[in-house]
């Protein structure tokens, strides 16, 4: 068998491509065979929203261009499922019959959007959003006025109504929180955010307990039935309630898991051959699935997978909210867990602001409708900057500080 793919990596995301760069720059000679099982050249996940809202030409999706792959020595195999992994021979295997040995093996095989088994989830036009031939699909059905309702208050379900609202759809948003984005605002924010929604001709239902999905005489879902009775008609309804690490080739292969791929600070799995990184991780009892640090632990595990050292020292969750033209930044602890905790927050002319501290220092930050001072509170939440019993006094004393 050959040993020519010294470096193999599953997984065509932020992560994958991440690590084939760190081992490019780590060993420049090393040959890097990267598989993904998406026909597409690798792209920019986080963009499909905005590519929905026509903010992202699709030419700007992808994450490099075709010559970059072949001048990094980047074997690019796309439309590829990988059926196993041979640990004891360092040896991938295809479902096509093509295989791959490895010196180092790097796993960035991401996540799957999770649906609950809601009655009615397997009916057409019933679906989540992960790929850009989903945000194909949808901008398709969007080619004429239809009802849209998405069911999922977060980041990716406030973003994809927003992008559908563009194209002229009524949509309708349902929460099973009382408030939205339930992770990154708390009450006072949420409740901000619901109203600004709302103004913009978007339908919110926060509270909403759905029951399943009703099909039309065709099999095509014509409603959404929720817990109370009230049928909420929908031409396409797009769930987006969380996603579930992709963990089937690494428990097949016998690799510790949880809930996610264990990996240490070097992203190294129980095998000192397989690195991880990305959506399917556990580190630390920490399952991130967020863009930035599945970039950083790309870069860890590419680095450490080529012979460097590097380390992944988590990082305090963070979001940013696209497409509504609404900012928003939000960081950390965003409510106090006892008594050591002190929030500080704000409501002017429809802008919050809340800070949350722990011993003079900020442990998160809320910034809605005016996130100018973002960059200043990451920074000072990176560096554990201590603020002075009268910098901490006062919100608008600490805002003072932080501008300083």
């Amino acid at each position: 068998m050959s040993r020519e793919s010294k470096y193999v990596i599953i997984g065509g995301g932020i992560a994958g491509v991440s690590a084939a760069e760190a081992i490019h720059a780590q060993d420049p000679e090393g040959k890097i065979v990267l598989i993904s099982k998406e026909e597409e050249s690798p792209y920019s996940r986080m963009a499909l929203t905005r590519f929905m809202a026509g903010e992202v030409k699709r030419e700007k999706l992808p994450l490099h261009q075709q010559d970059w792959y072949a001048e990094d020595n980047v074997d690019l195999i796309l439309g590829a499922v990988v059926e196993g992994i041979d640990r004891e021979n360092r040896n991938v295997r295809l479902a096509d019959g093509r295989s791959f040995a490895y010196d180092k093996l790097v796993l960035a095989s991401g996540a799957s959007p999770f649906i609950p088994p809601f009655p009615g989830k397997d009916l057409q036009g019933v679906m989540a959003l992960r790929t850009l031939a989903d945000a194909e699909y949808v901008l398709d059905c969007c080619c004429e006025p239809i009802q849209v309702v998405v069911i999922g208050g977060g980041l990716l379900g406030l973003e994809m109504a927003g992008a559908i609202s563009r194209t002229g759809a009524k949509v309708t948003i349902i929460e099973t929180f009382d408030w939205l984005l339930p992770r990154q605002l708390d009450p006072p924010g949420g409740n901000l955010l619901q109203a600004r929604i709302e103004a913009m001709g978007m339908s919110v239902i926060t509270g909403g307990k759905t029951k399943g999905m009703l099909a039309d005489e065709n099999g095509k879902v014509r409603a959404v039935q929720m817990e109370d009775g009230t049928e909420l008609p929908a031409d396409l309804v797009l769930v987006s309630t969380g996603v579930r690490p992709n963990l089937e080739l690494a428990k097949a292969a016998g690799l510790e898991t949880n809930k996610g791929l264990v990996v240490d600070d070097r992203m190294a799995t129980s095998d000192p051959h397989i690195f991880a990184a990305g959506d399917l991780t556990e580190h630390k009892g920490v399952l991130y699935g967020l863009w930035q640090p599945a970039k950083t632990q790309g870069d860890v595990a590419g680095t450490n997978a080529a012979g460097g050292q590097a380390a992944f020292e988590g990082v305090p969750p963070s979001a940013m909210l696209k497409v509504l033209g609404i900012d928003l930044f939000s960081i950390g602890q965003i409510a106090a867990n006892d008594a050591a905790d002190k929030v500080m927050a704000k409501e002017v002319d429809g802008n919050y602001s809340s800070y949350t501290l722990r011993d003079g220092k900020l442990i998160g930050a809320i910034l809605f409708g005016e996130a100018g001072l973002s960059g200043k509170v990451k920074k000072a939440m990176d560096a554990e900057r201590a603020f002075s019993a009268e910098e901490s006094a006062s919100l608008e004393s600490l805002e003072a500080a932080l501008r300083a």
